[in-house]
């Protein structure tokens, strides 16, 4: 509730490293691997007084990739600094910056009829295509391709300790990004096309310009109600973003999917679709969140936000000036939340919780008119579990059962199927598993698996109703397993491990599957005298053939990385 977003399914939360008082410590990291991989870097904490305290990283990665003329590169370096004038207040403030850039980076290999293909695979079956093993390490991209983004992240911070009970706190932030894309991304065999050039191949330019500022500010409670412990939180919460995009959409010329010249990024002036968008969006936000204590044993968690999200959206069509519009929407929305905790033993803990919240039915930034009159969908979700200790403690284990329903997202109109609304329905349900086991002082296992089932209640796609069937790109199963062996003579640690997705479909319309795999992991650690750990990692050690997800059309998958290999070393002082 305080965060508002992935209030129904989670959401990254990307932290970097806080500086701590009364500390120093710094570390490093050195690797190479296949595809000429290079990772290299260095963080470190300072602490010059009591009263400050400093951190600063920074990491350096390139690599040649699996596919051809993939090449990317990337860097980041975060700083923090904290300073504490007094014993009730704390003052942070942080800067990080992003760069990555990547030479005509990878978007898929495109699937081929089975009879066309040189060597067909079992890795994509339906509608008679297939993945071919002879093309998939091809890129399909221009010569010129350009993917590459810079940002920076500035926070400033203030906590100010009102009593030994209240805290008060305000949170500034700052993003800014430009980001560009230059490339062929689409690609899709067309059998009538006369000759053997029969892969059309699209053209896509989009540049962002994104500038976002926040405020937050929170007043924080933690003591004492009627003898019974009681957290809380309230907050007010202010959010603005401006965003600028090109964006032009055209084709690049037919190729021979066997035997080709990438070309170049034509000129876009004779582009089909040539339009600049501008937005902004404003969201304020009120919330506040309880945690009481009814006994010892039993927490129950309640929390309520209010969001006010006012658009504001401008295109400009270049082919068509007439086409050209402005249009916004204001929306509002409650999401709440109420869970409980409750140990049955100091082992044994029972949790549950039942969500709600909204999300747009697209992003807002990049609405369209007809989008942005659109409703903002809604979702439920609820989760049941237990967490336990067995086995004199050496035995960690999370089980938890779950039900998320979304509705509103968008649908064809069944009586008039061009046109789209607003009416579908979407359920996922799931069980997960996770531990964590010391089998002895030196042998540990570590696994984790979720078992779902997630379909369309309600769809419609050319008429046809979709009801029953699974989203695309979403697996049935995940279970992960690692093991770790220490050696008692030697300080050599062994590891182990697999990786097992299901399978997945391309398209809601379940016509194409793709196969689950399982993939096998190793590693092999040694202390160094010196100081520090080398550690040498093979992942894919089977050299399976498989594919992540599809991200454009159904008929073009992205290919996971064959059998690689890193040897790293990290130190920490």
């Amino acid at each position: 509730m305080v965060d508002g977003a992935g209030a129904l399914a989670g959401t990254i939360n990307l932290v970097t490293r806080k500086p701590e008082f009364d500390v120093f410590k710094a570390d490093g990291l050195l690797s190479y691997g296949s595809f000429d991989s290079v990772r290299a870097g260095a963080a470190v904490n300072v602490a010059p007084s009591e009263n400050v305290a400093a951190a600063a990283s920074v990491l350096y990665g390139r690599s040649d990739g699996y596919v051809n003329d993939t090449d990317s590169e990337n860097v980041q370096v975060t700083t923090a600094i904290a300073l504490k004038p007094t014993d009730r207040l704390k003052i942070t403030a942080a800067f990080d910056y992003f760069h990555d850039d990547f030479r005509t980076a990878y978007f898929g290999t495109p699937l081929l009829p089975s009879d066309v293909a040189r060597d067909p695979s079992g890795v994509v079956t339906g509608r008679g295509f297939v993945l071919d093993k002879s093309i998939w390490k091809k890129n399909f991209n221009v010569d010129d391709g350009v993917m590459k983004s810079d940002a920076v992240w500035a926070r400033a911070g203030a906590e100010y300790e009102l009593t030994d009970a209240w805290t008060l706190k305000n949170d500034f932030g700052f993003y800014s990004a430009d980001r560009l894309w230059r490339n062929s991304e689409d690609y899709t065999y067309v059998a009538t096309q006369p000759g053997d050039a029969k892969l059309r191949r699209d053209a896509t330019l989009i540049s962002h310009d994104q500038q976002s500022w926040t405020n937050r500010t929170t007043a924080n409670f933690d003591g004492e109600i009627g003898g019974m412990r009681n957290r809380f939180t309230t907050g007010v919460e202010y959010m603005r973003t401006e965003f600028g995009s090109r964006r032009r959409f055209g084709t690049v010329d037919f190729v021979d999917p066997f035997d080709f010249d990438r070309g170049d990024f034509p000129d876009t002036a004779g582009f089909a679709t040539r339009q600049n968008f501008d937005s902004t969006v404003d969201n304020t936000a009120v919330f506040v969140e309880n945690a009481l204590n009814l006994t010892p044993e039993w927490i129950v968690v309640g929390g309520v936000r209010q969001d006010w999200i006012d658009l504001d959206r401008k295109v400009d069509d270049l082919n068509d000036p007439t086409l050209s519009d402005r249009f916004g929407n204001k929306f509002k929305a409650t999401s709440w939340r109420i869970g409980t905790v409750y140990d049955l033993t100091p082992q044994v803990s029972l949790f549950g919780q039942y969500t709600t919240a909204i999300t747009p039915v697209s992003s807002l930034l990049l609405s369209s008119s007809a989008r942005a009159a659109f409703d903002l969908t809604k979702g439920r979700s609820v989760e049941g579990g237990v967490k336990t200790l067995l086995w004199d403690e050496r035995i960690a284990a999370t089980a938890s059962i779950y039900q998320i329903e979304q509705d509103n997202i968008l649908t064809r109109d069944p009586v008039t199927p061009a046109l789209t609304v607003q009416g579908g329905s979407q359920r996922s349900r799931g069980v997960e598993l996770d531990v964590s086991m010391a089998m002895t002082s030196q042998w540990k296992v570590n696994a984790n698996a979720a078992f779902l089932k997630a379909e369309f209640t309600k769809l419609s796609e050319g008429g046809v109703s979709l009801k029953g069937n699974r989203p695309l790109n979403v697996p049935e199963r995940t279970i992960n397993l690692w093991t770790t062996y220490r050696l008692a003579e030697a300080p050599i640690t062994f590891g182990a491990g697999l990786r097992h997705v299901g399978s997945f479909y391309t398209d809601n319309a379940n016509t194409i599957r793709v196969a689950g795999r399982t993939l096998f992991d190793a590693s092999i650690a040694v202390d160094v005298p010196a100081g520090g750990v080398v550690t040498l990692r093979g992942r894919n050690l089977t050299n399976k053939l498989y594919a992540e997800w599809s991200g454009y059309s159904s008929t073009q998958v992205y290919v996971g990385a064959p059998r690689s290999f890193d040897l790293t070393y990290s130190v920490k002082f």
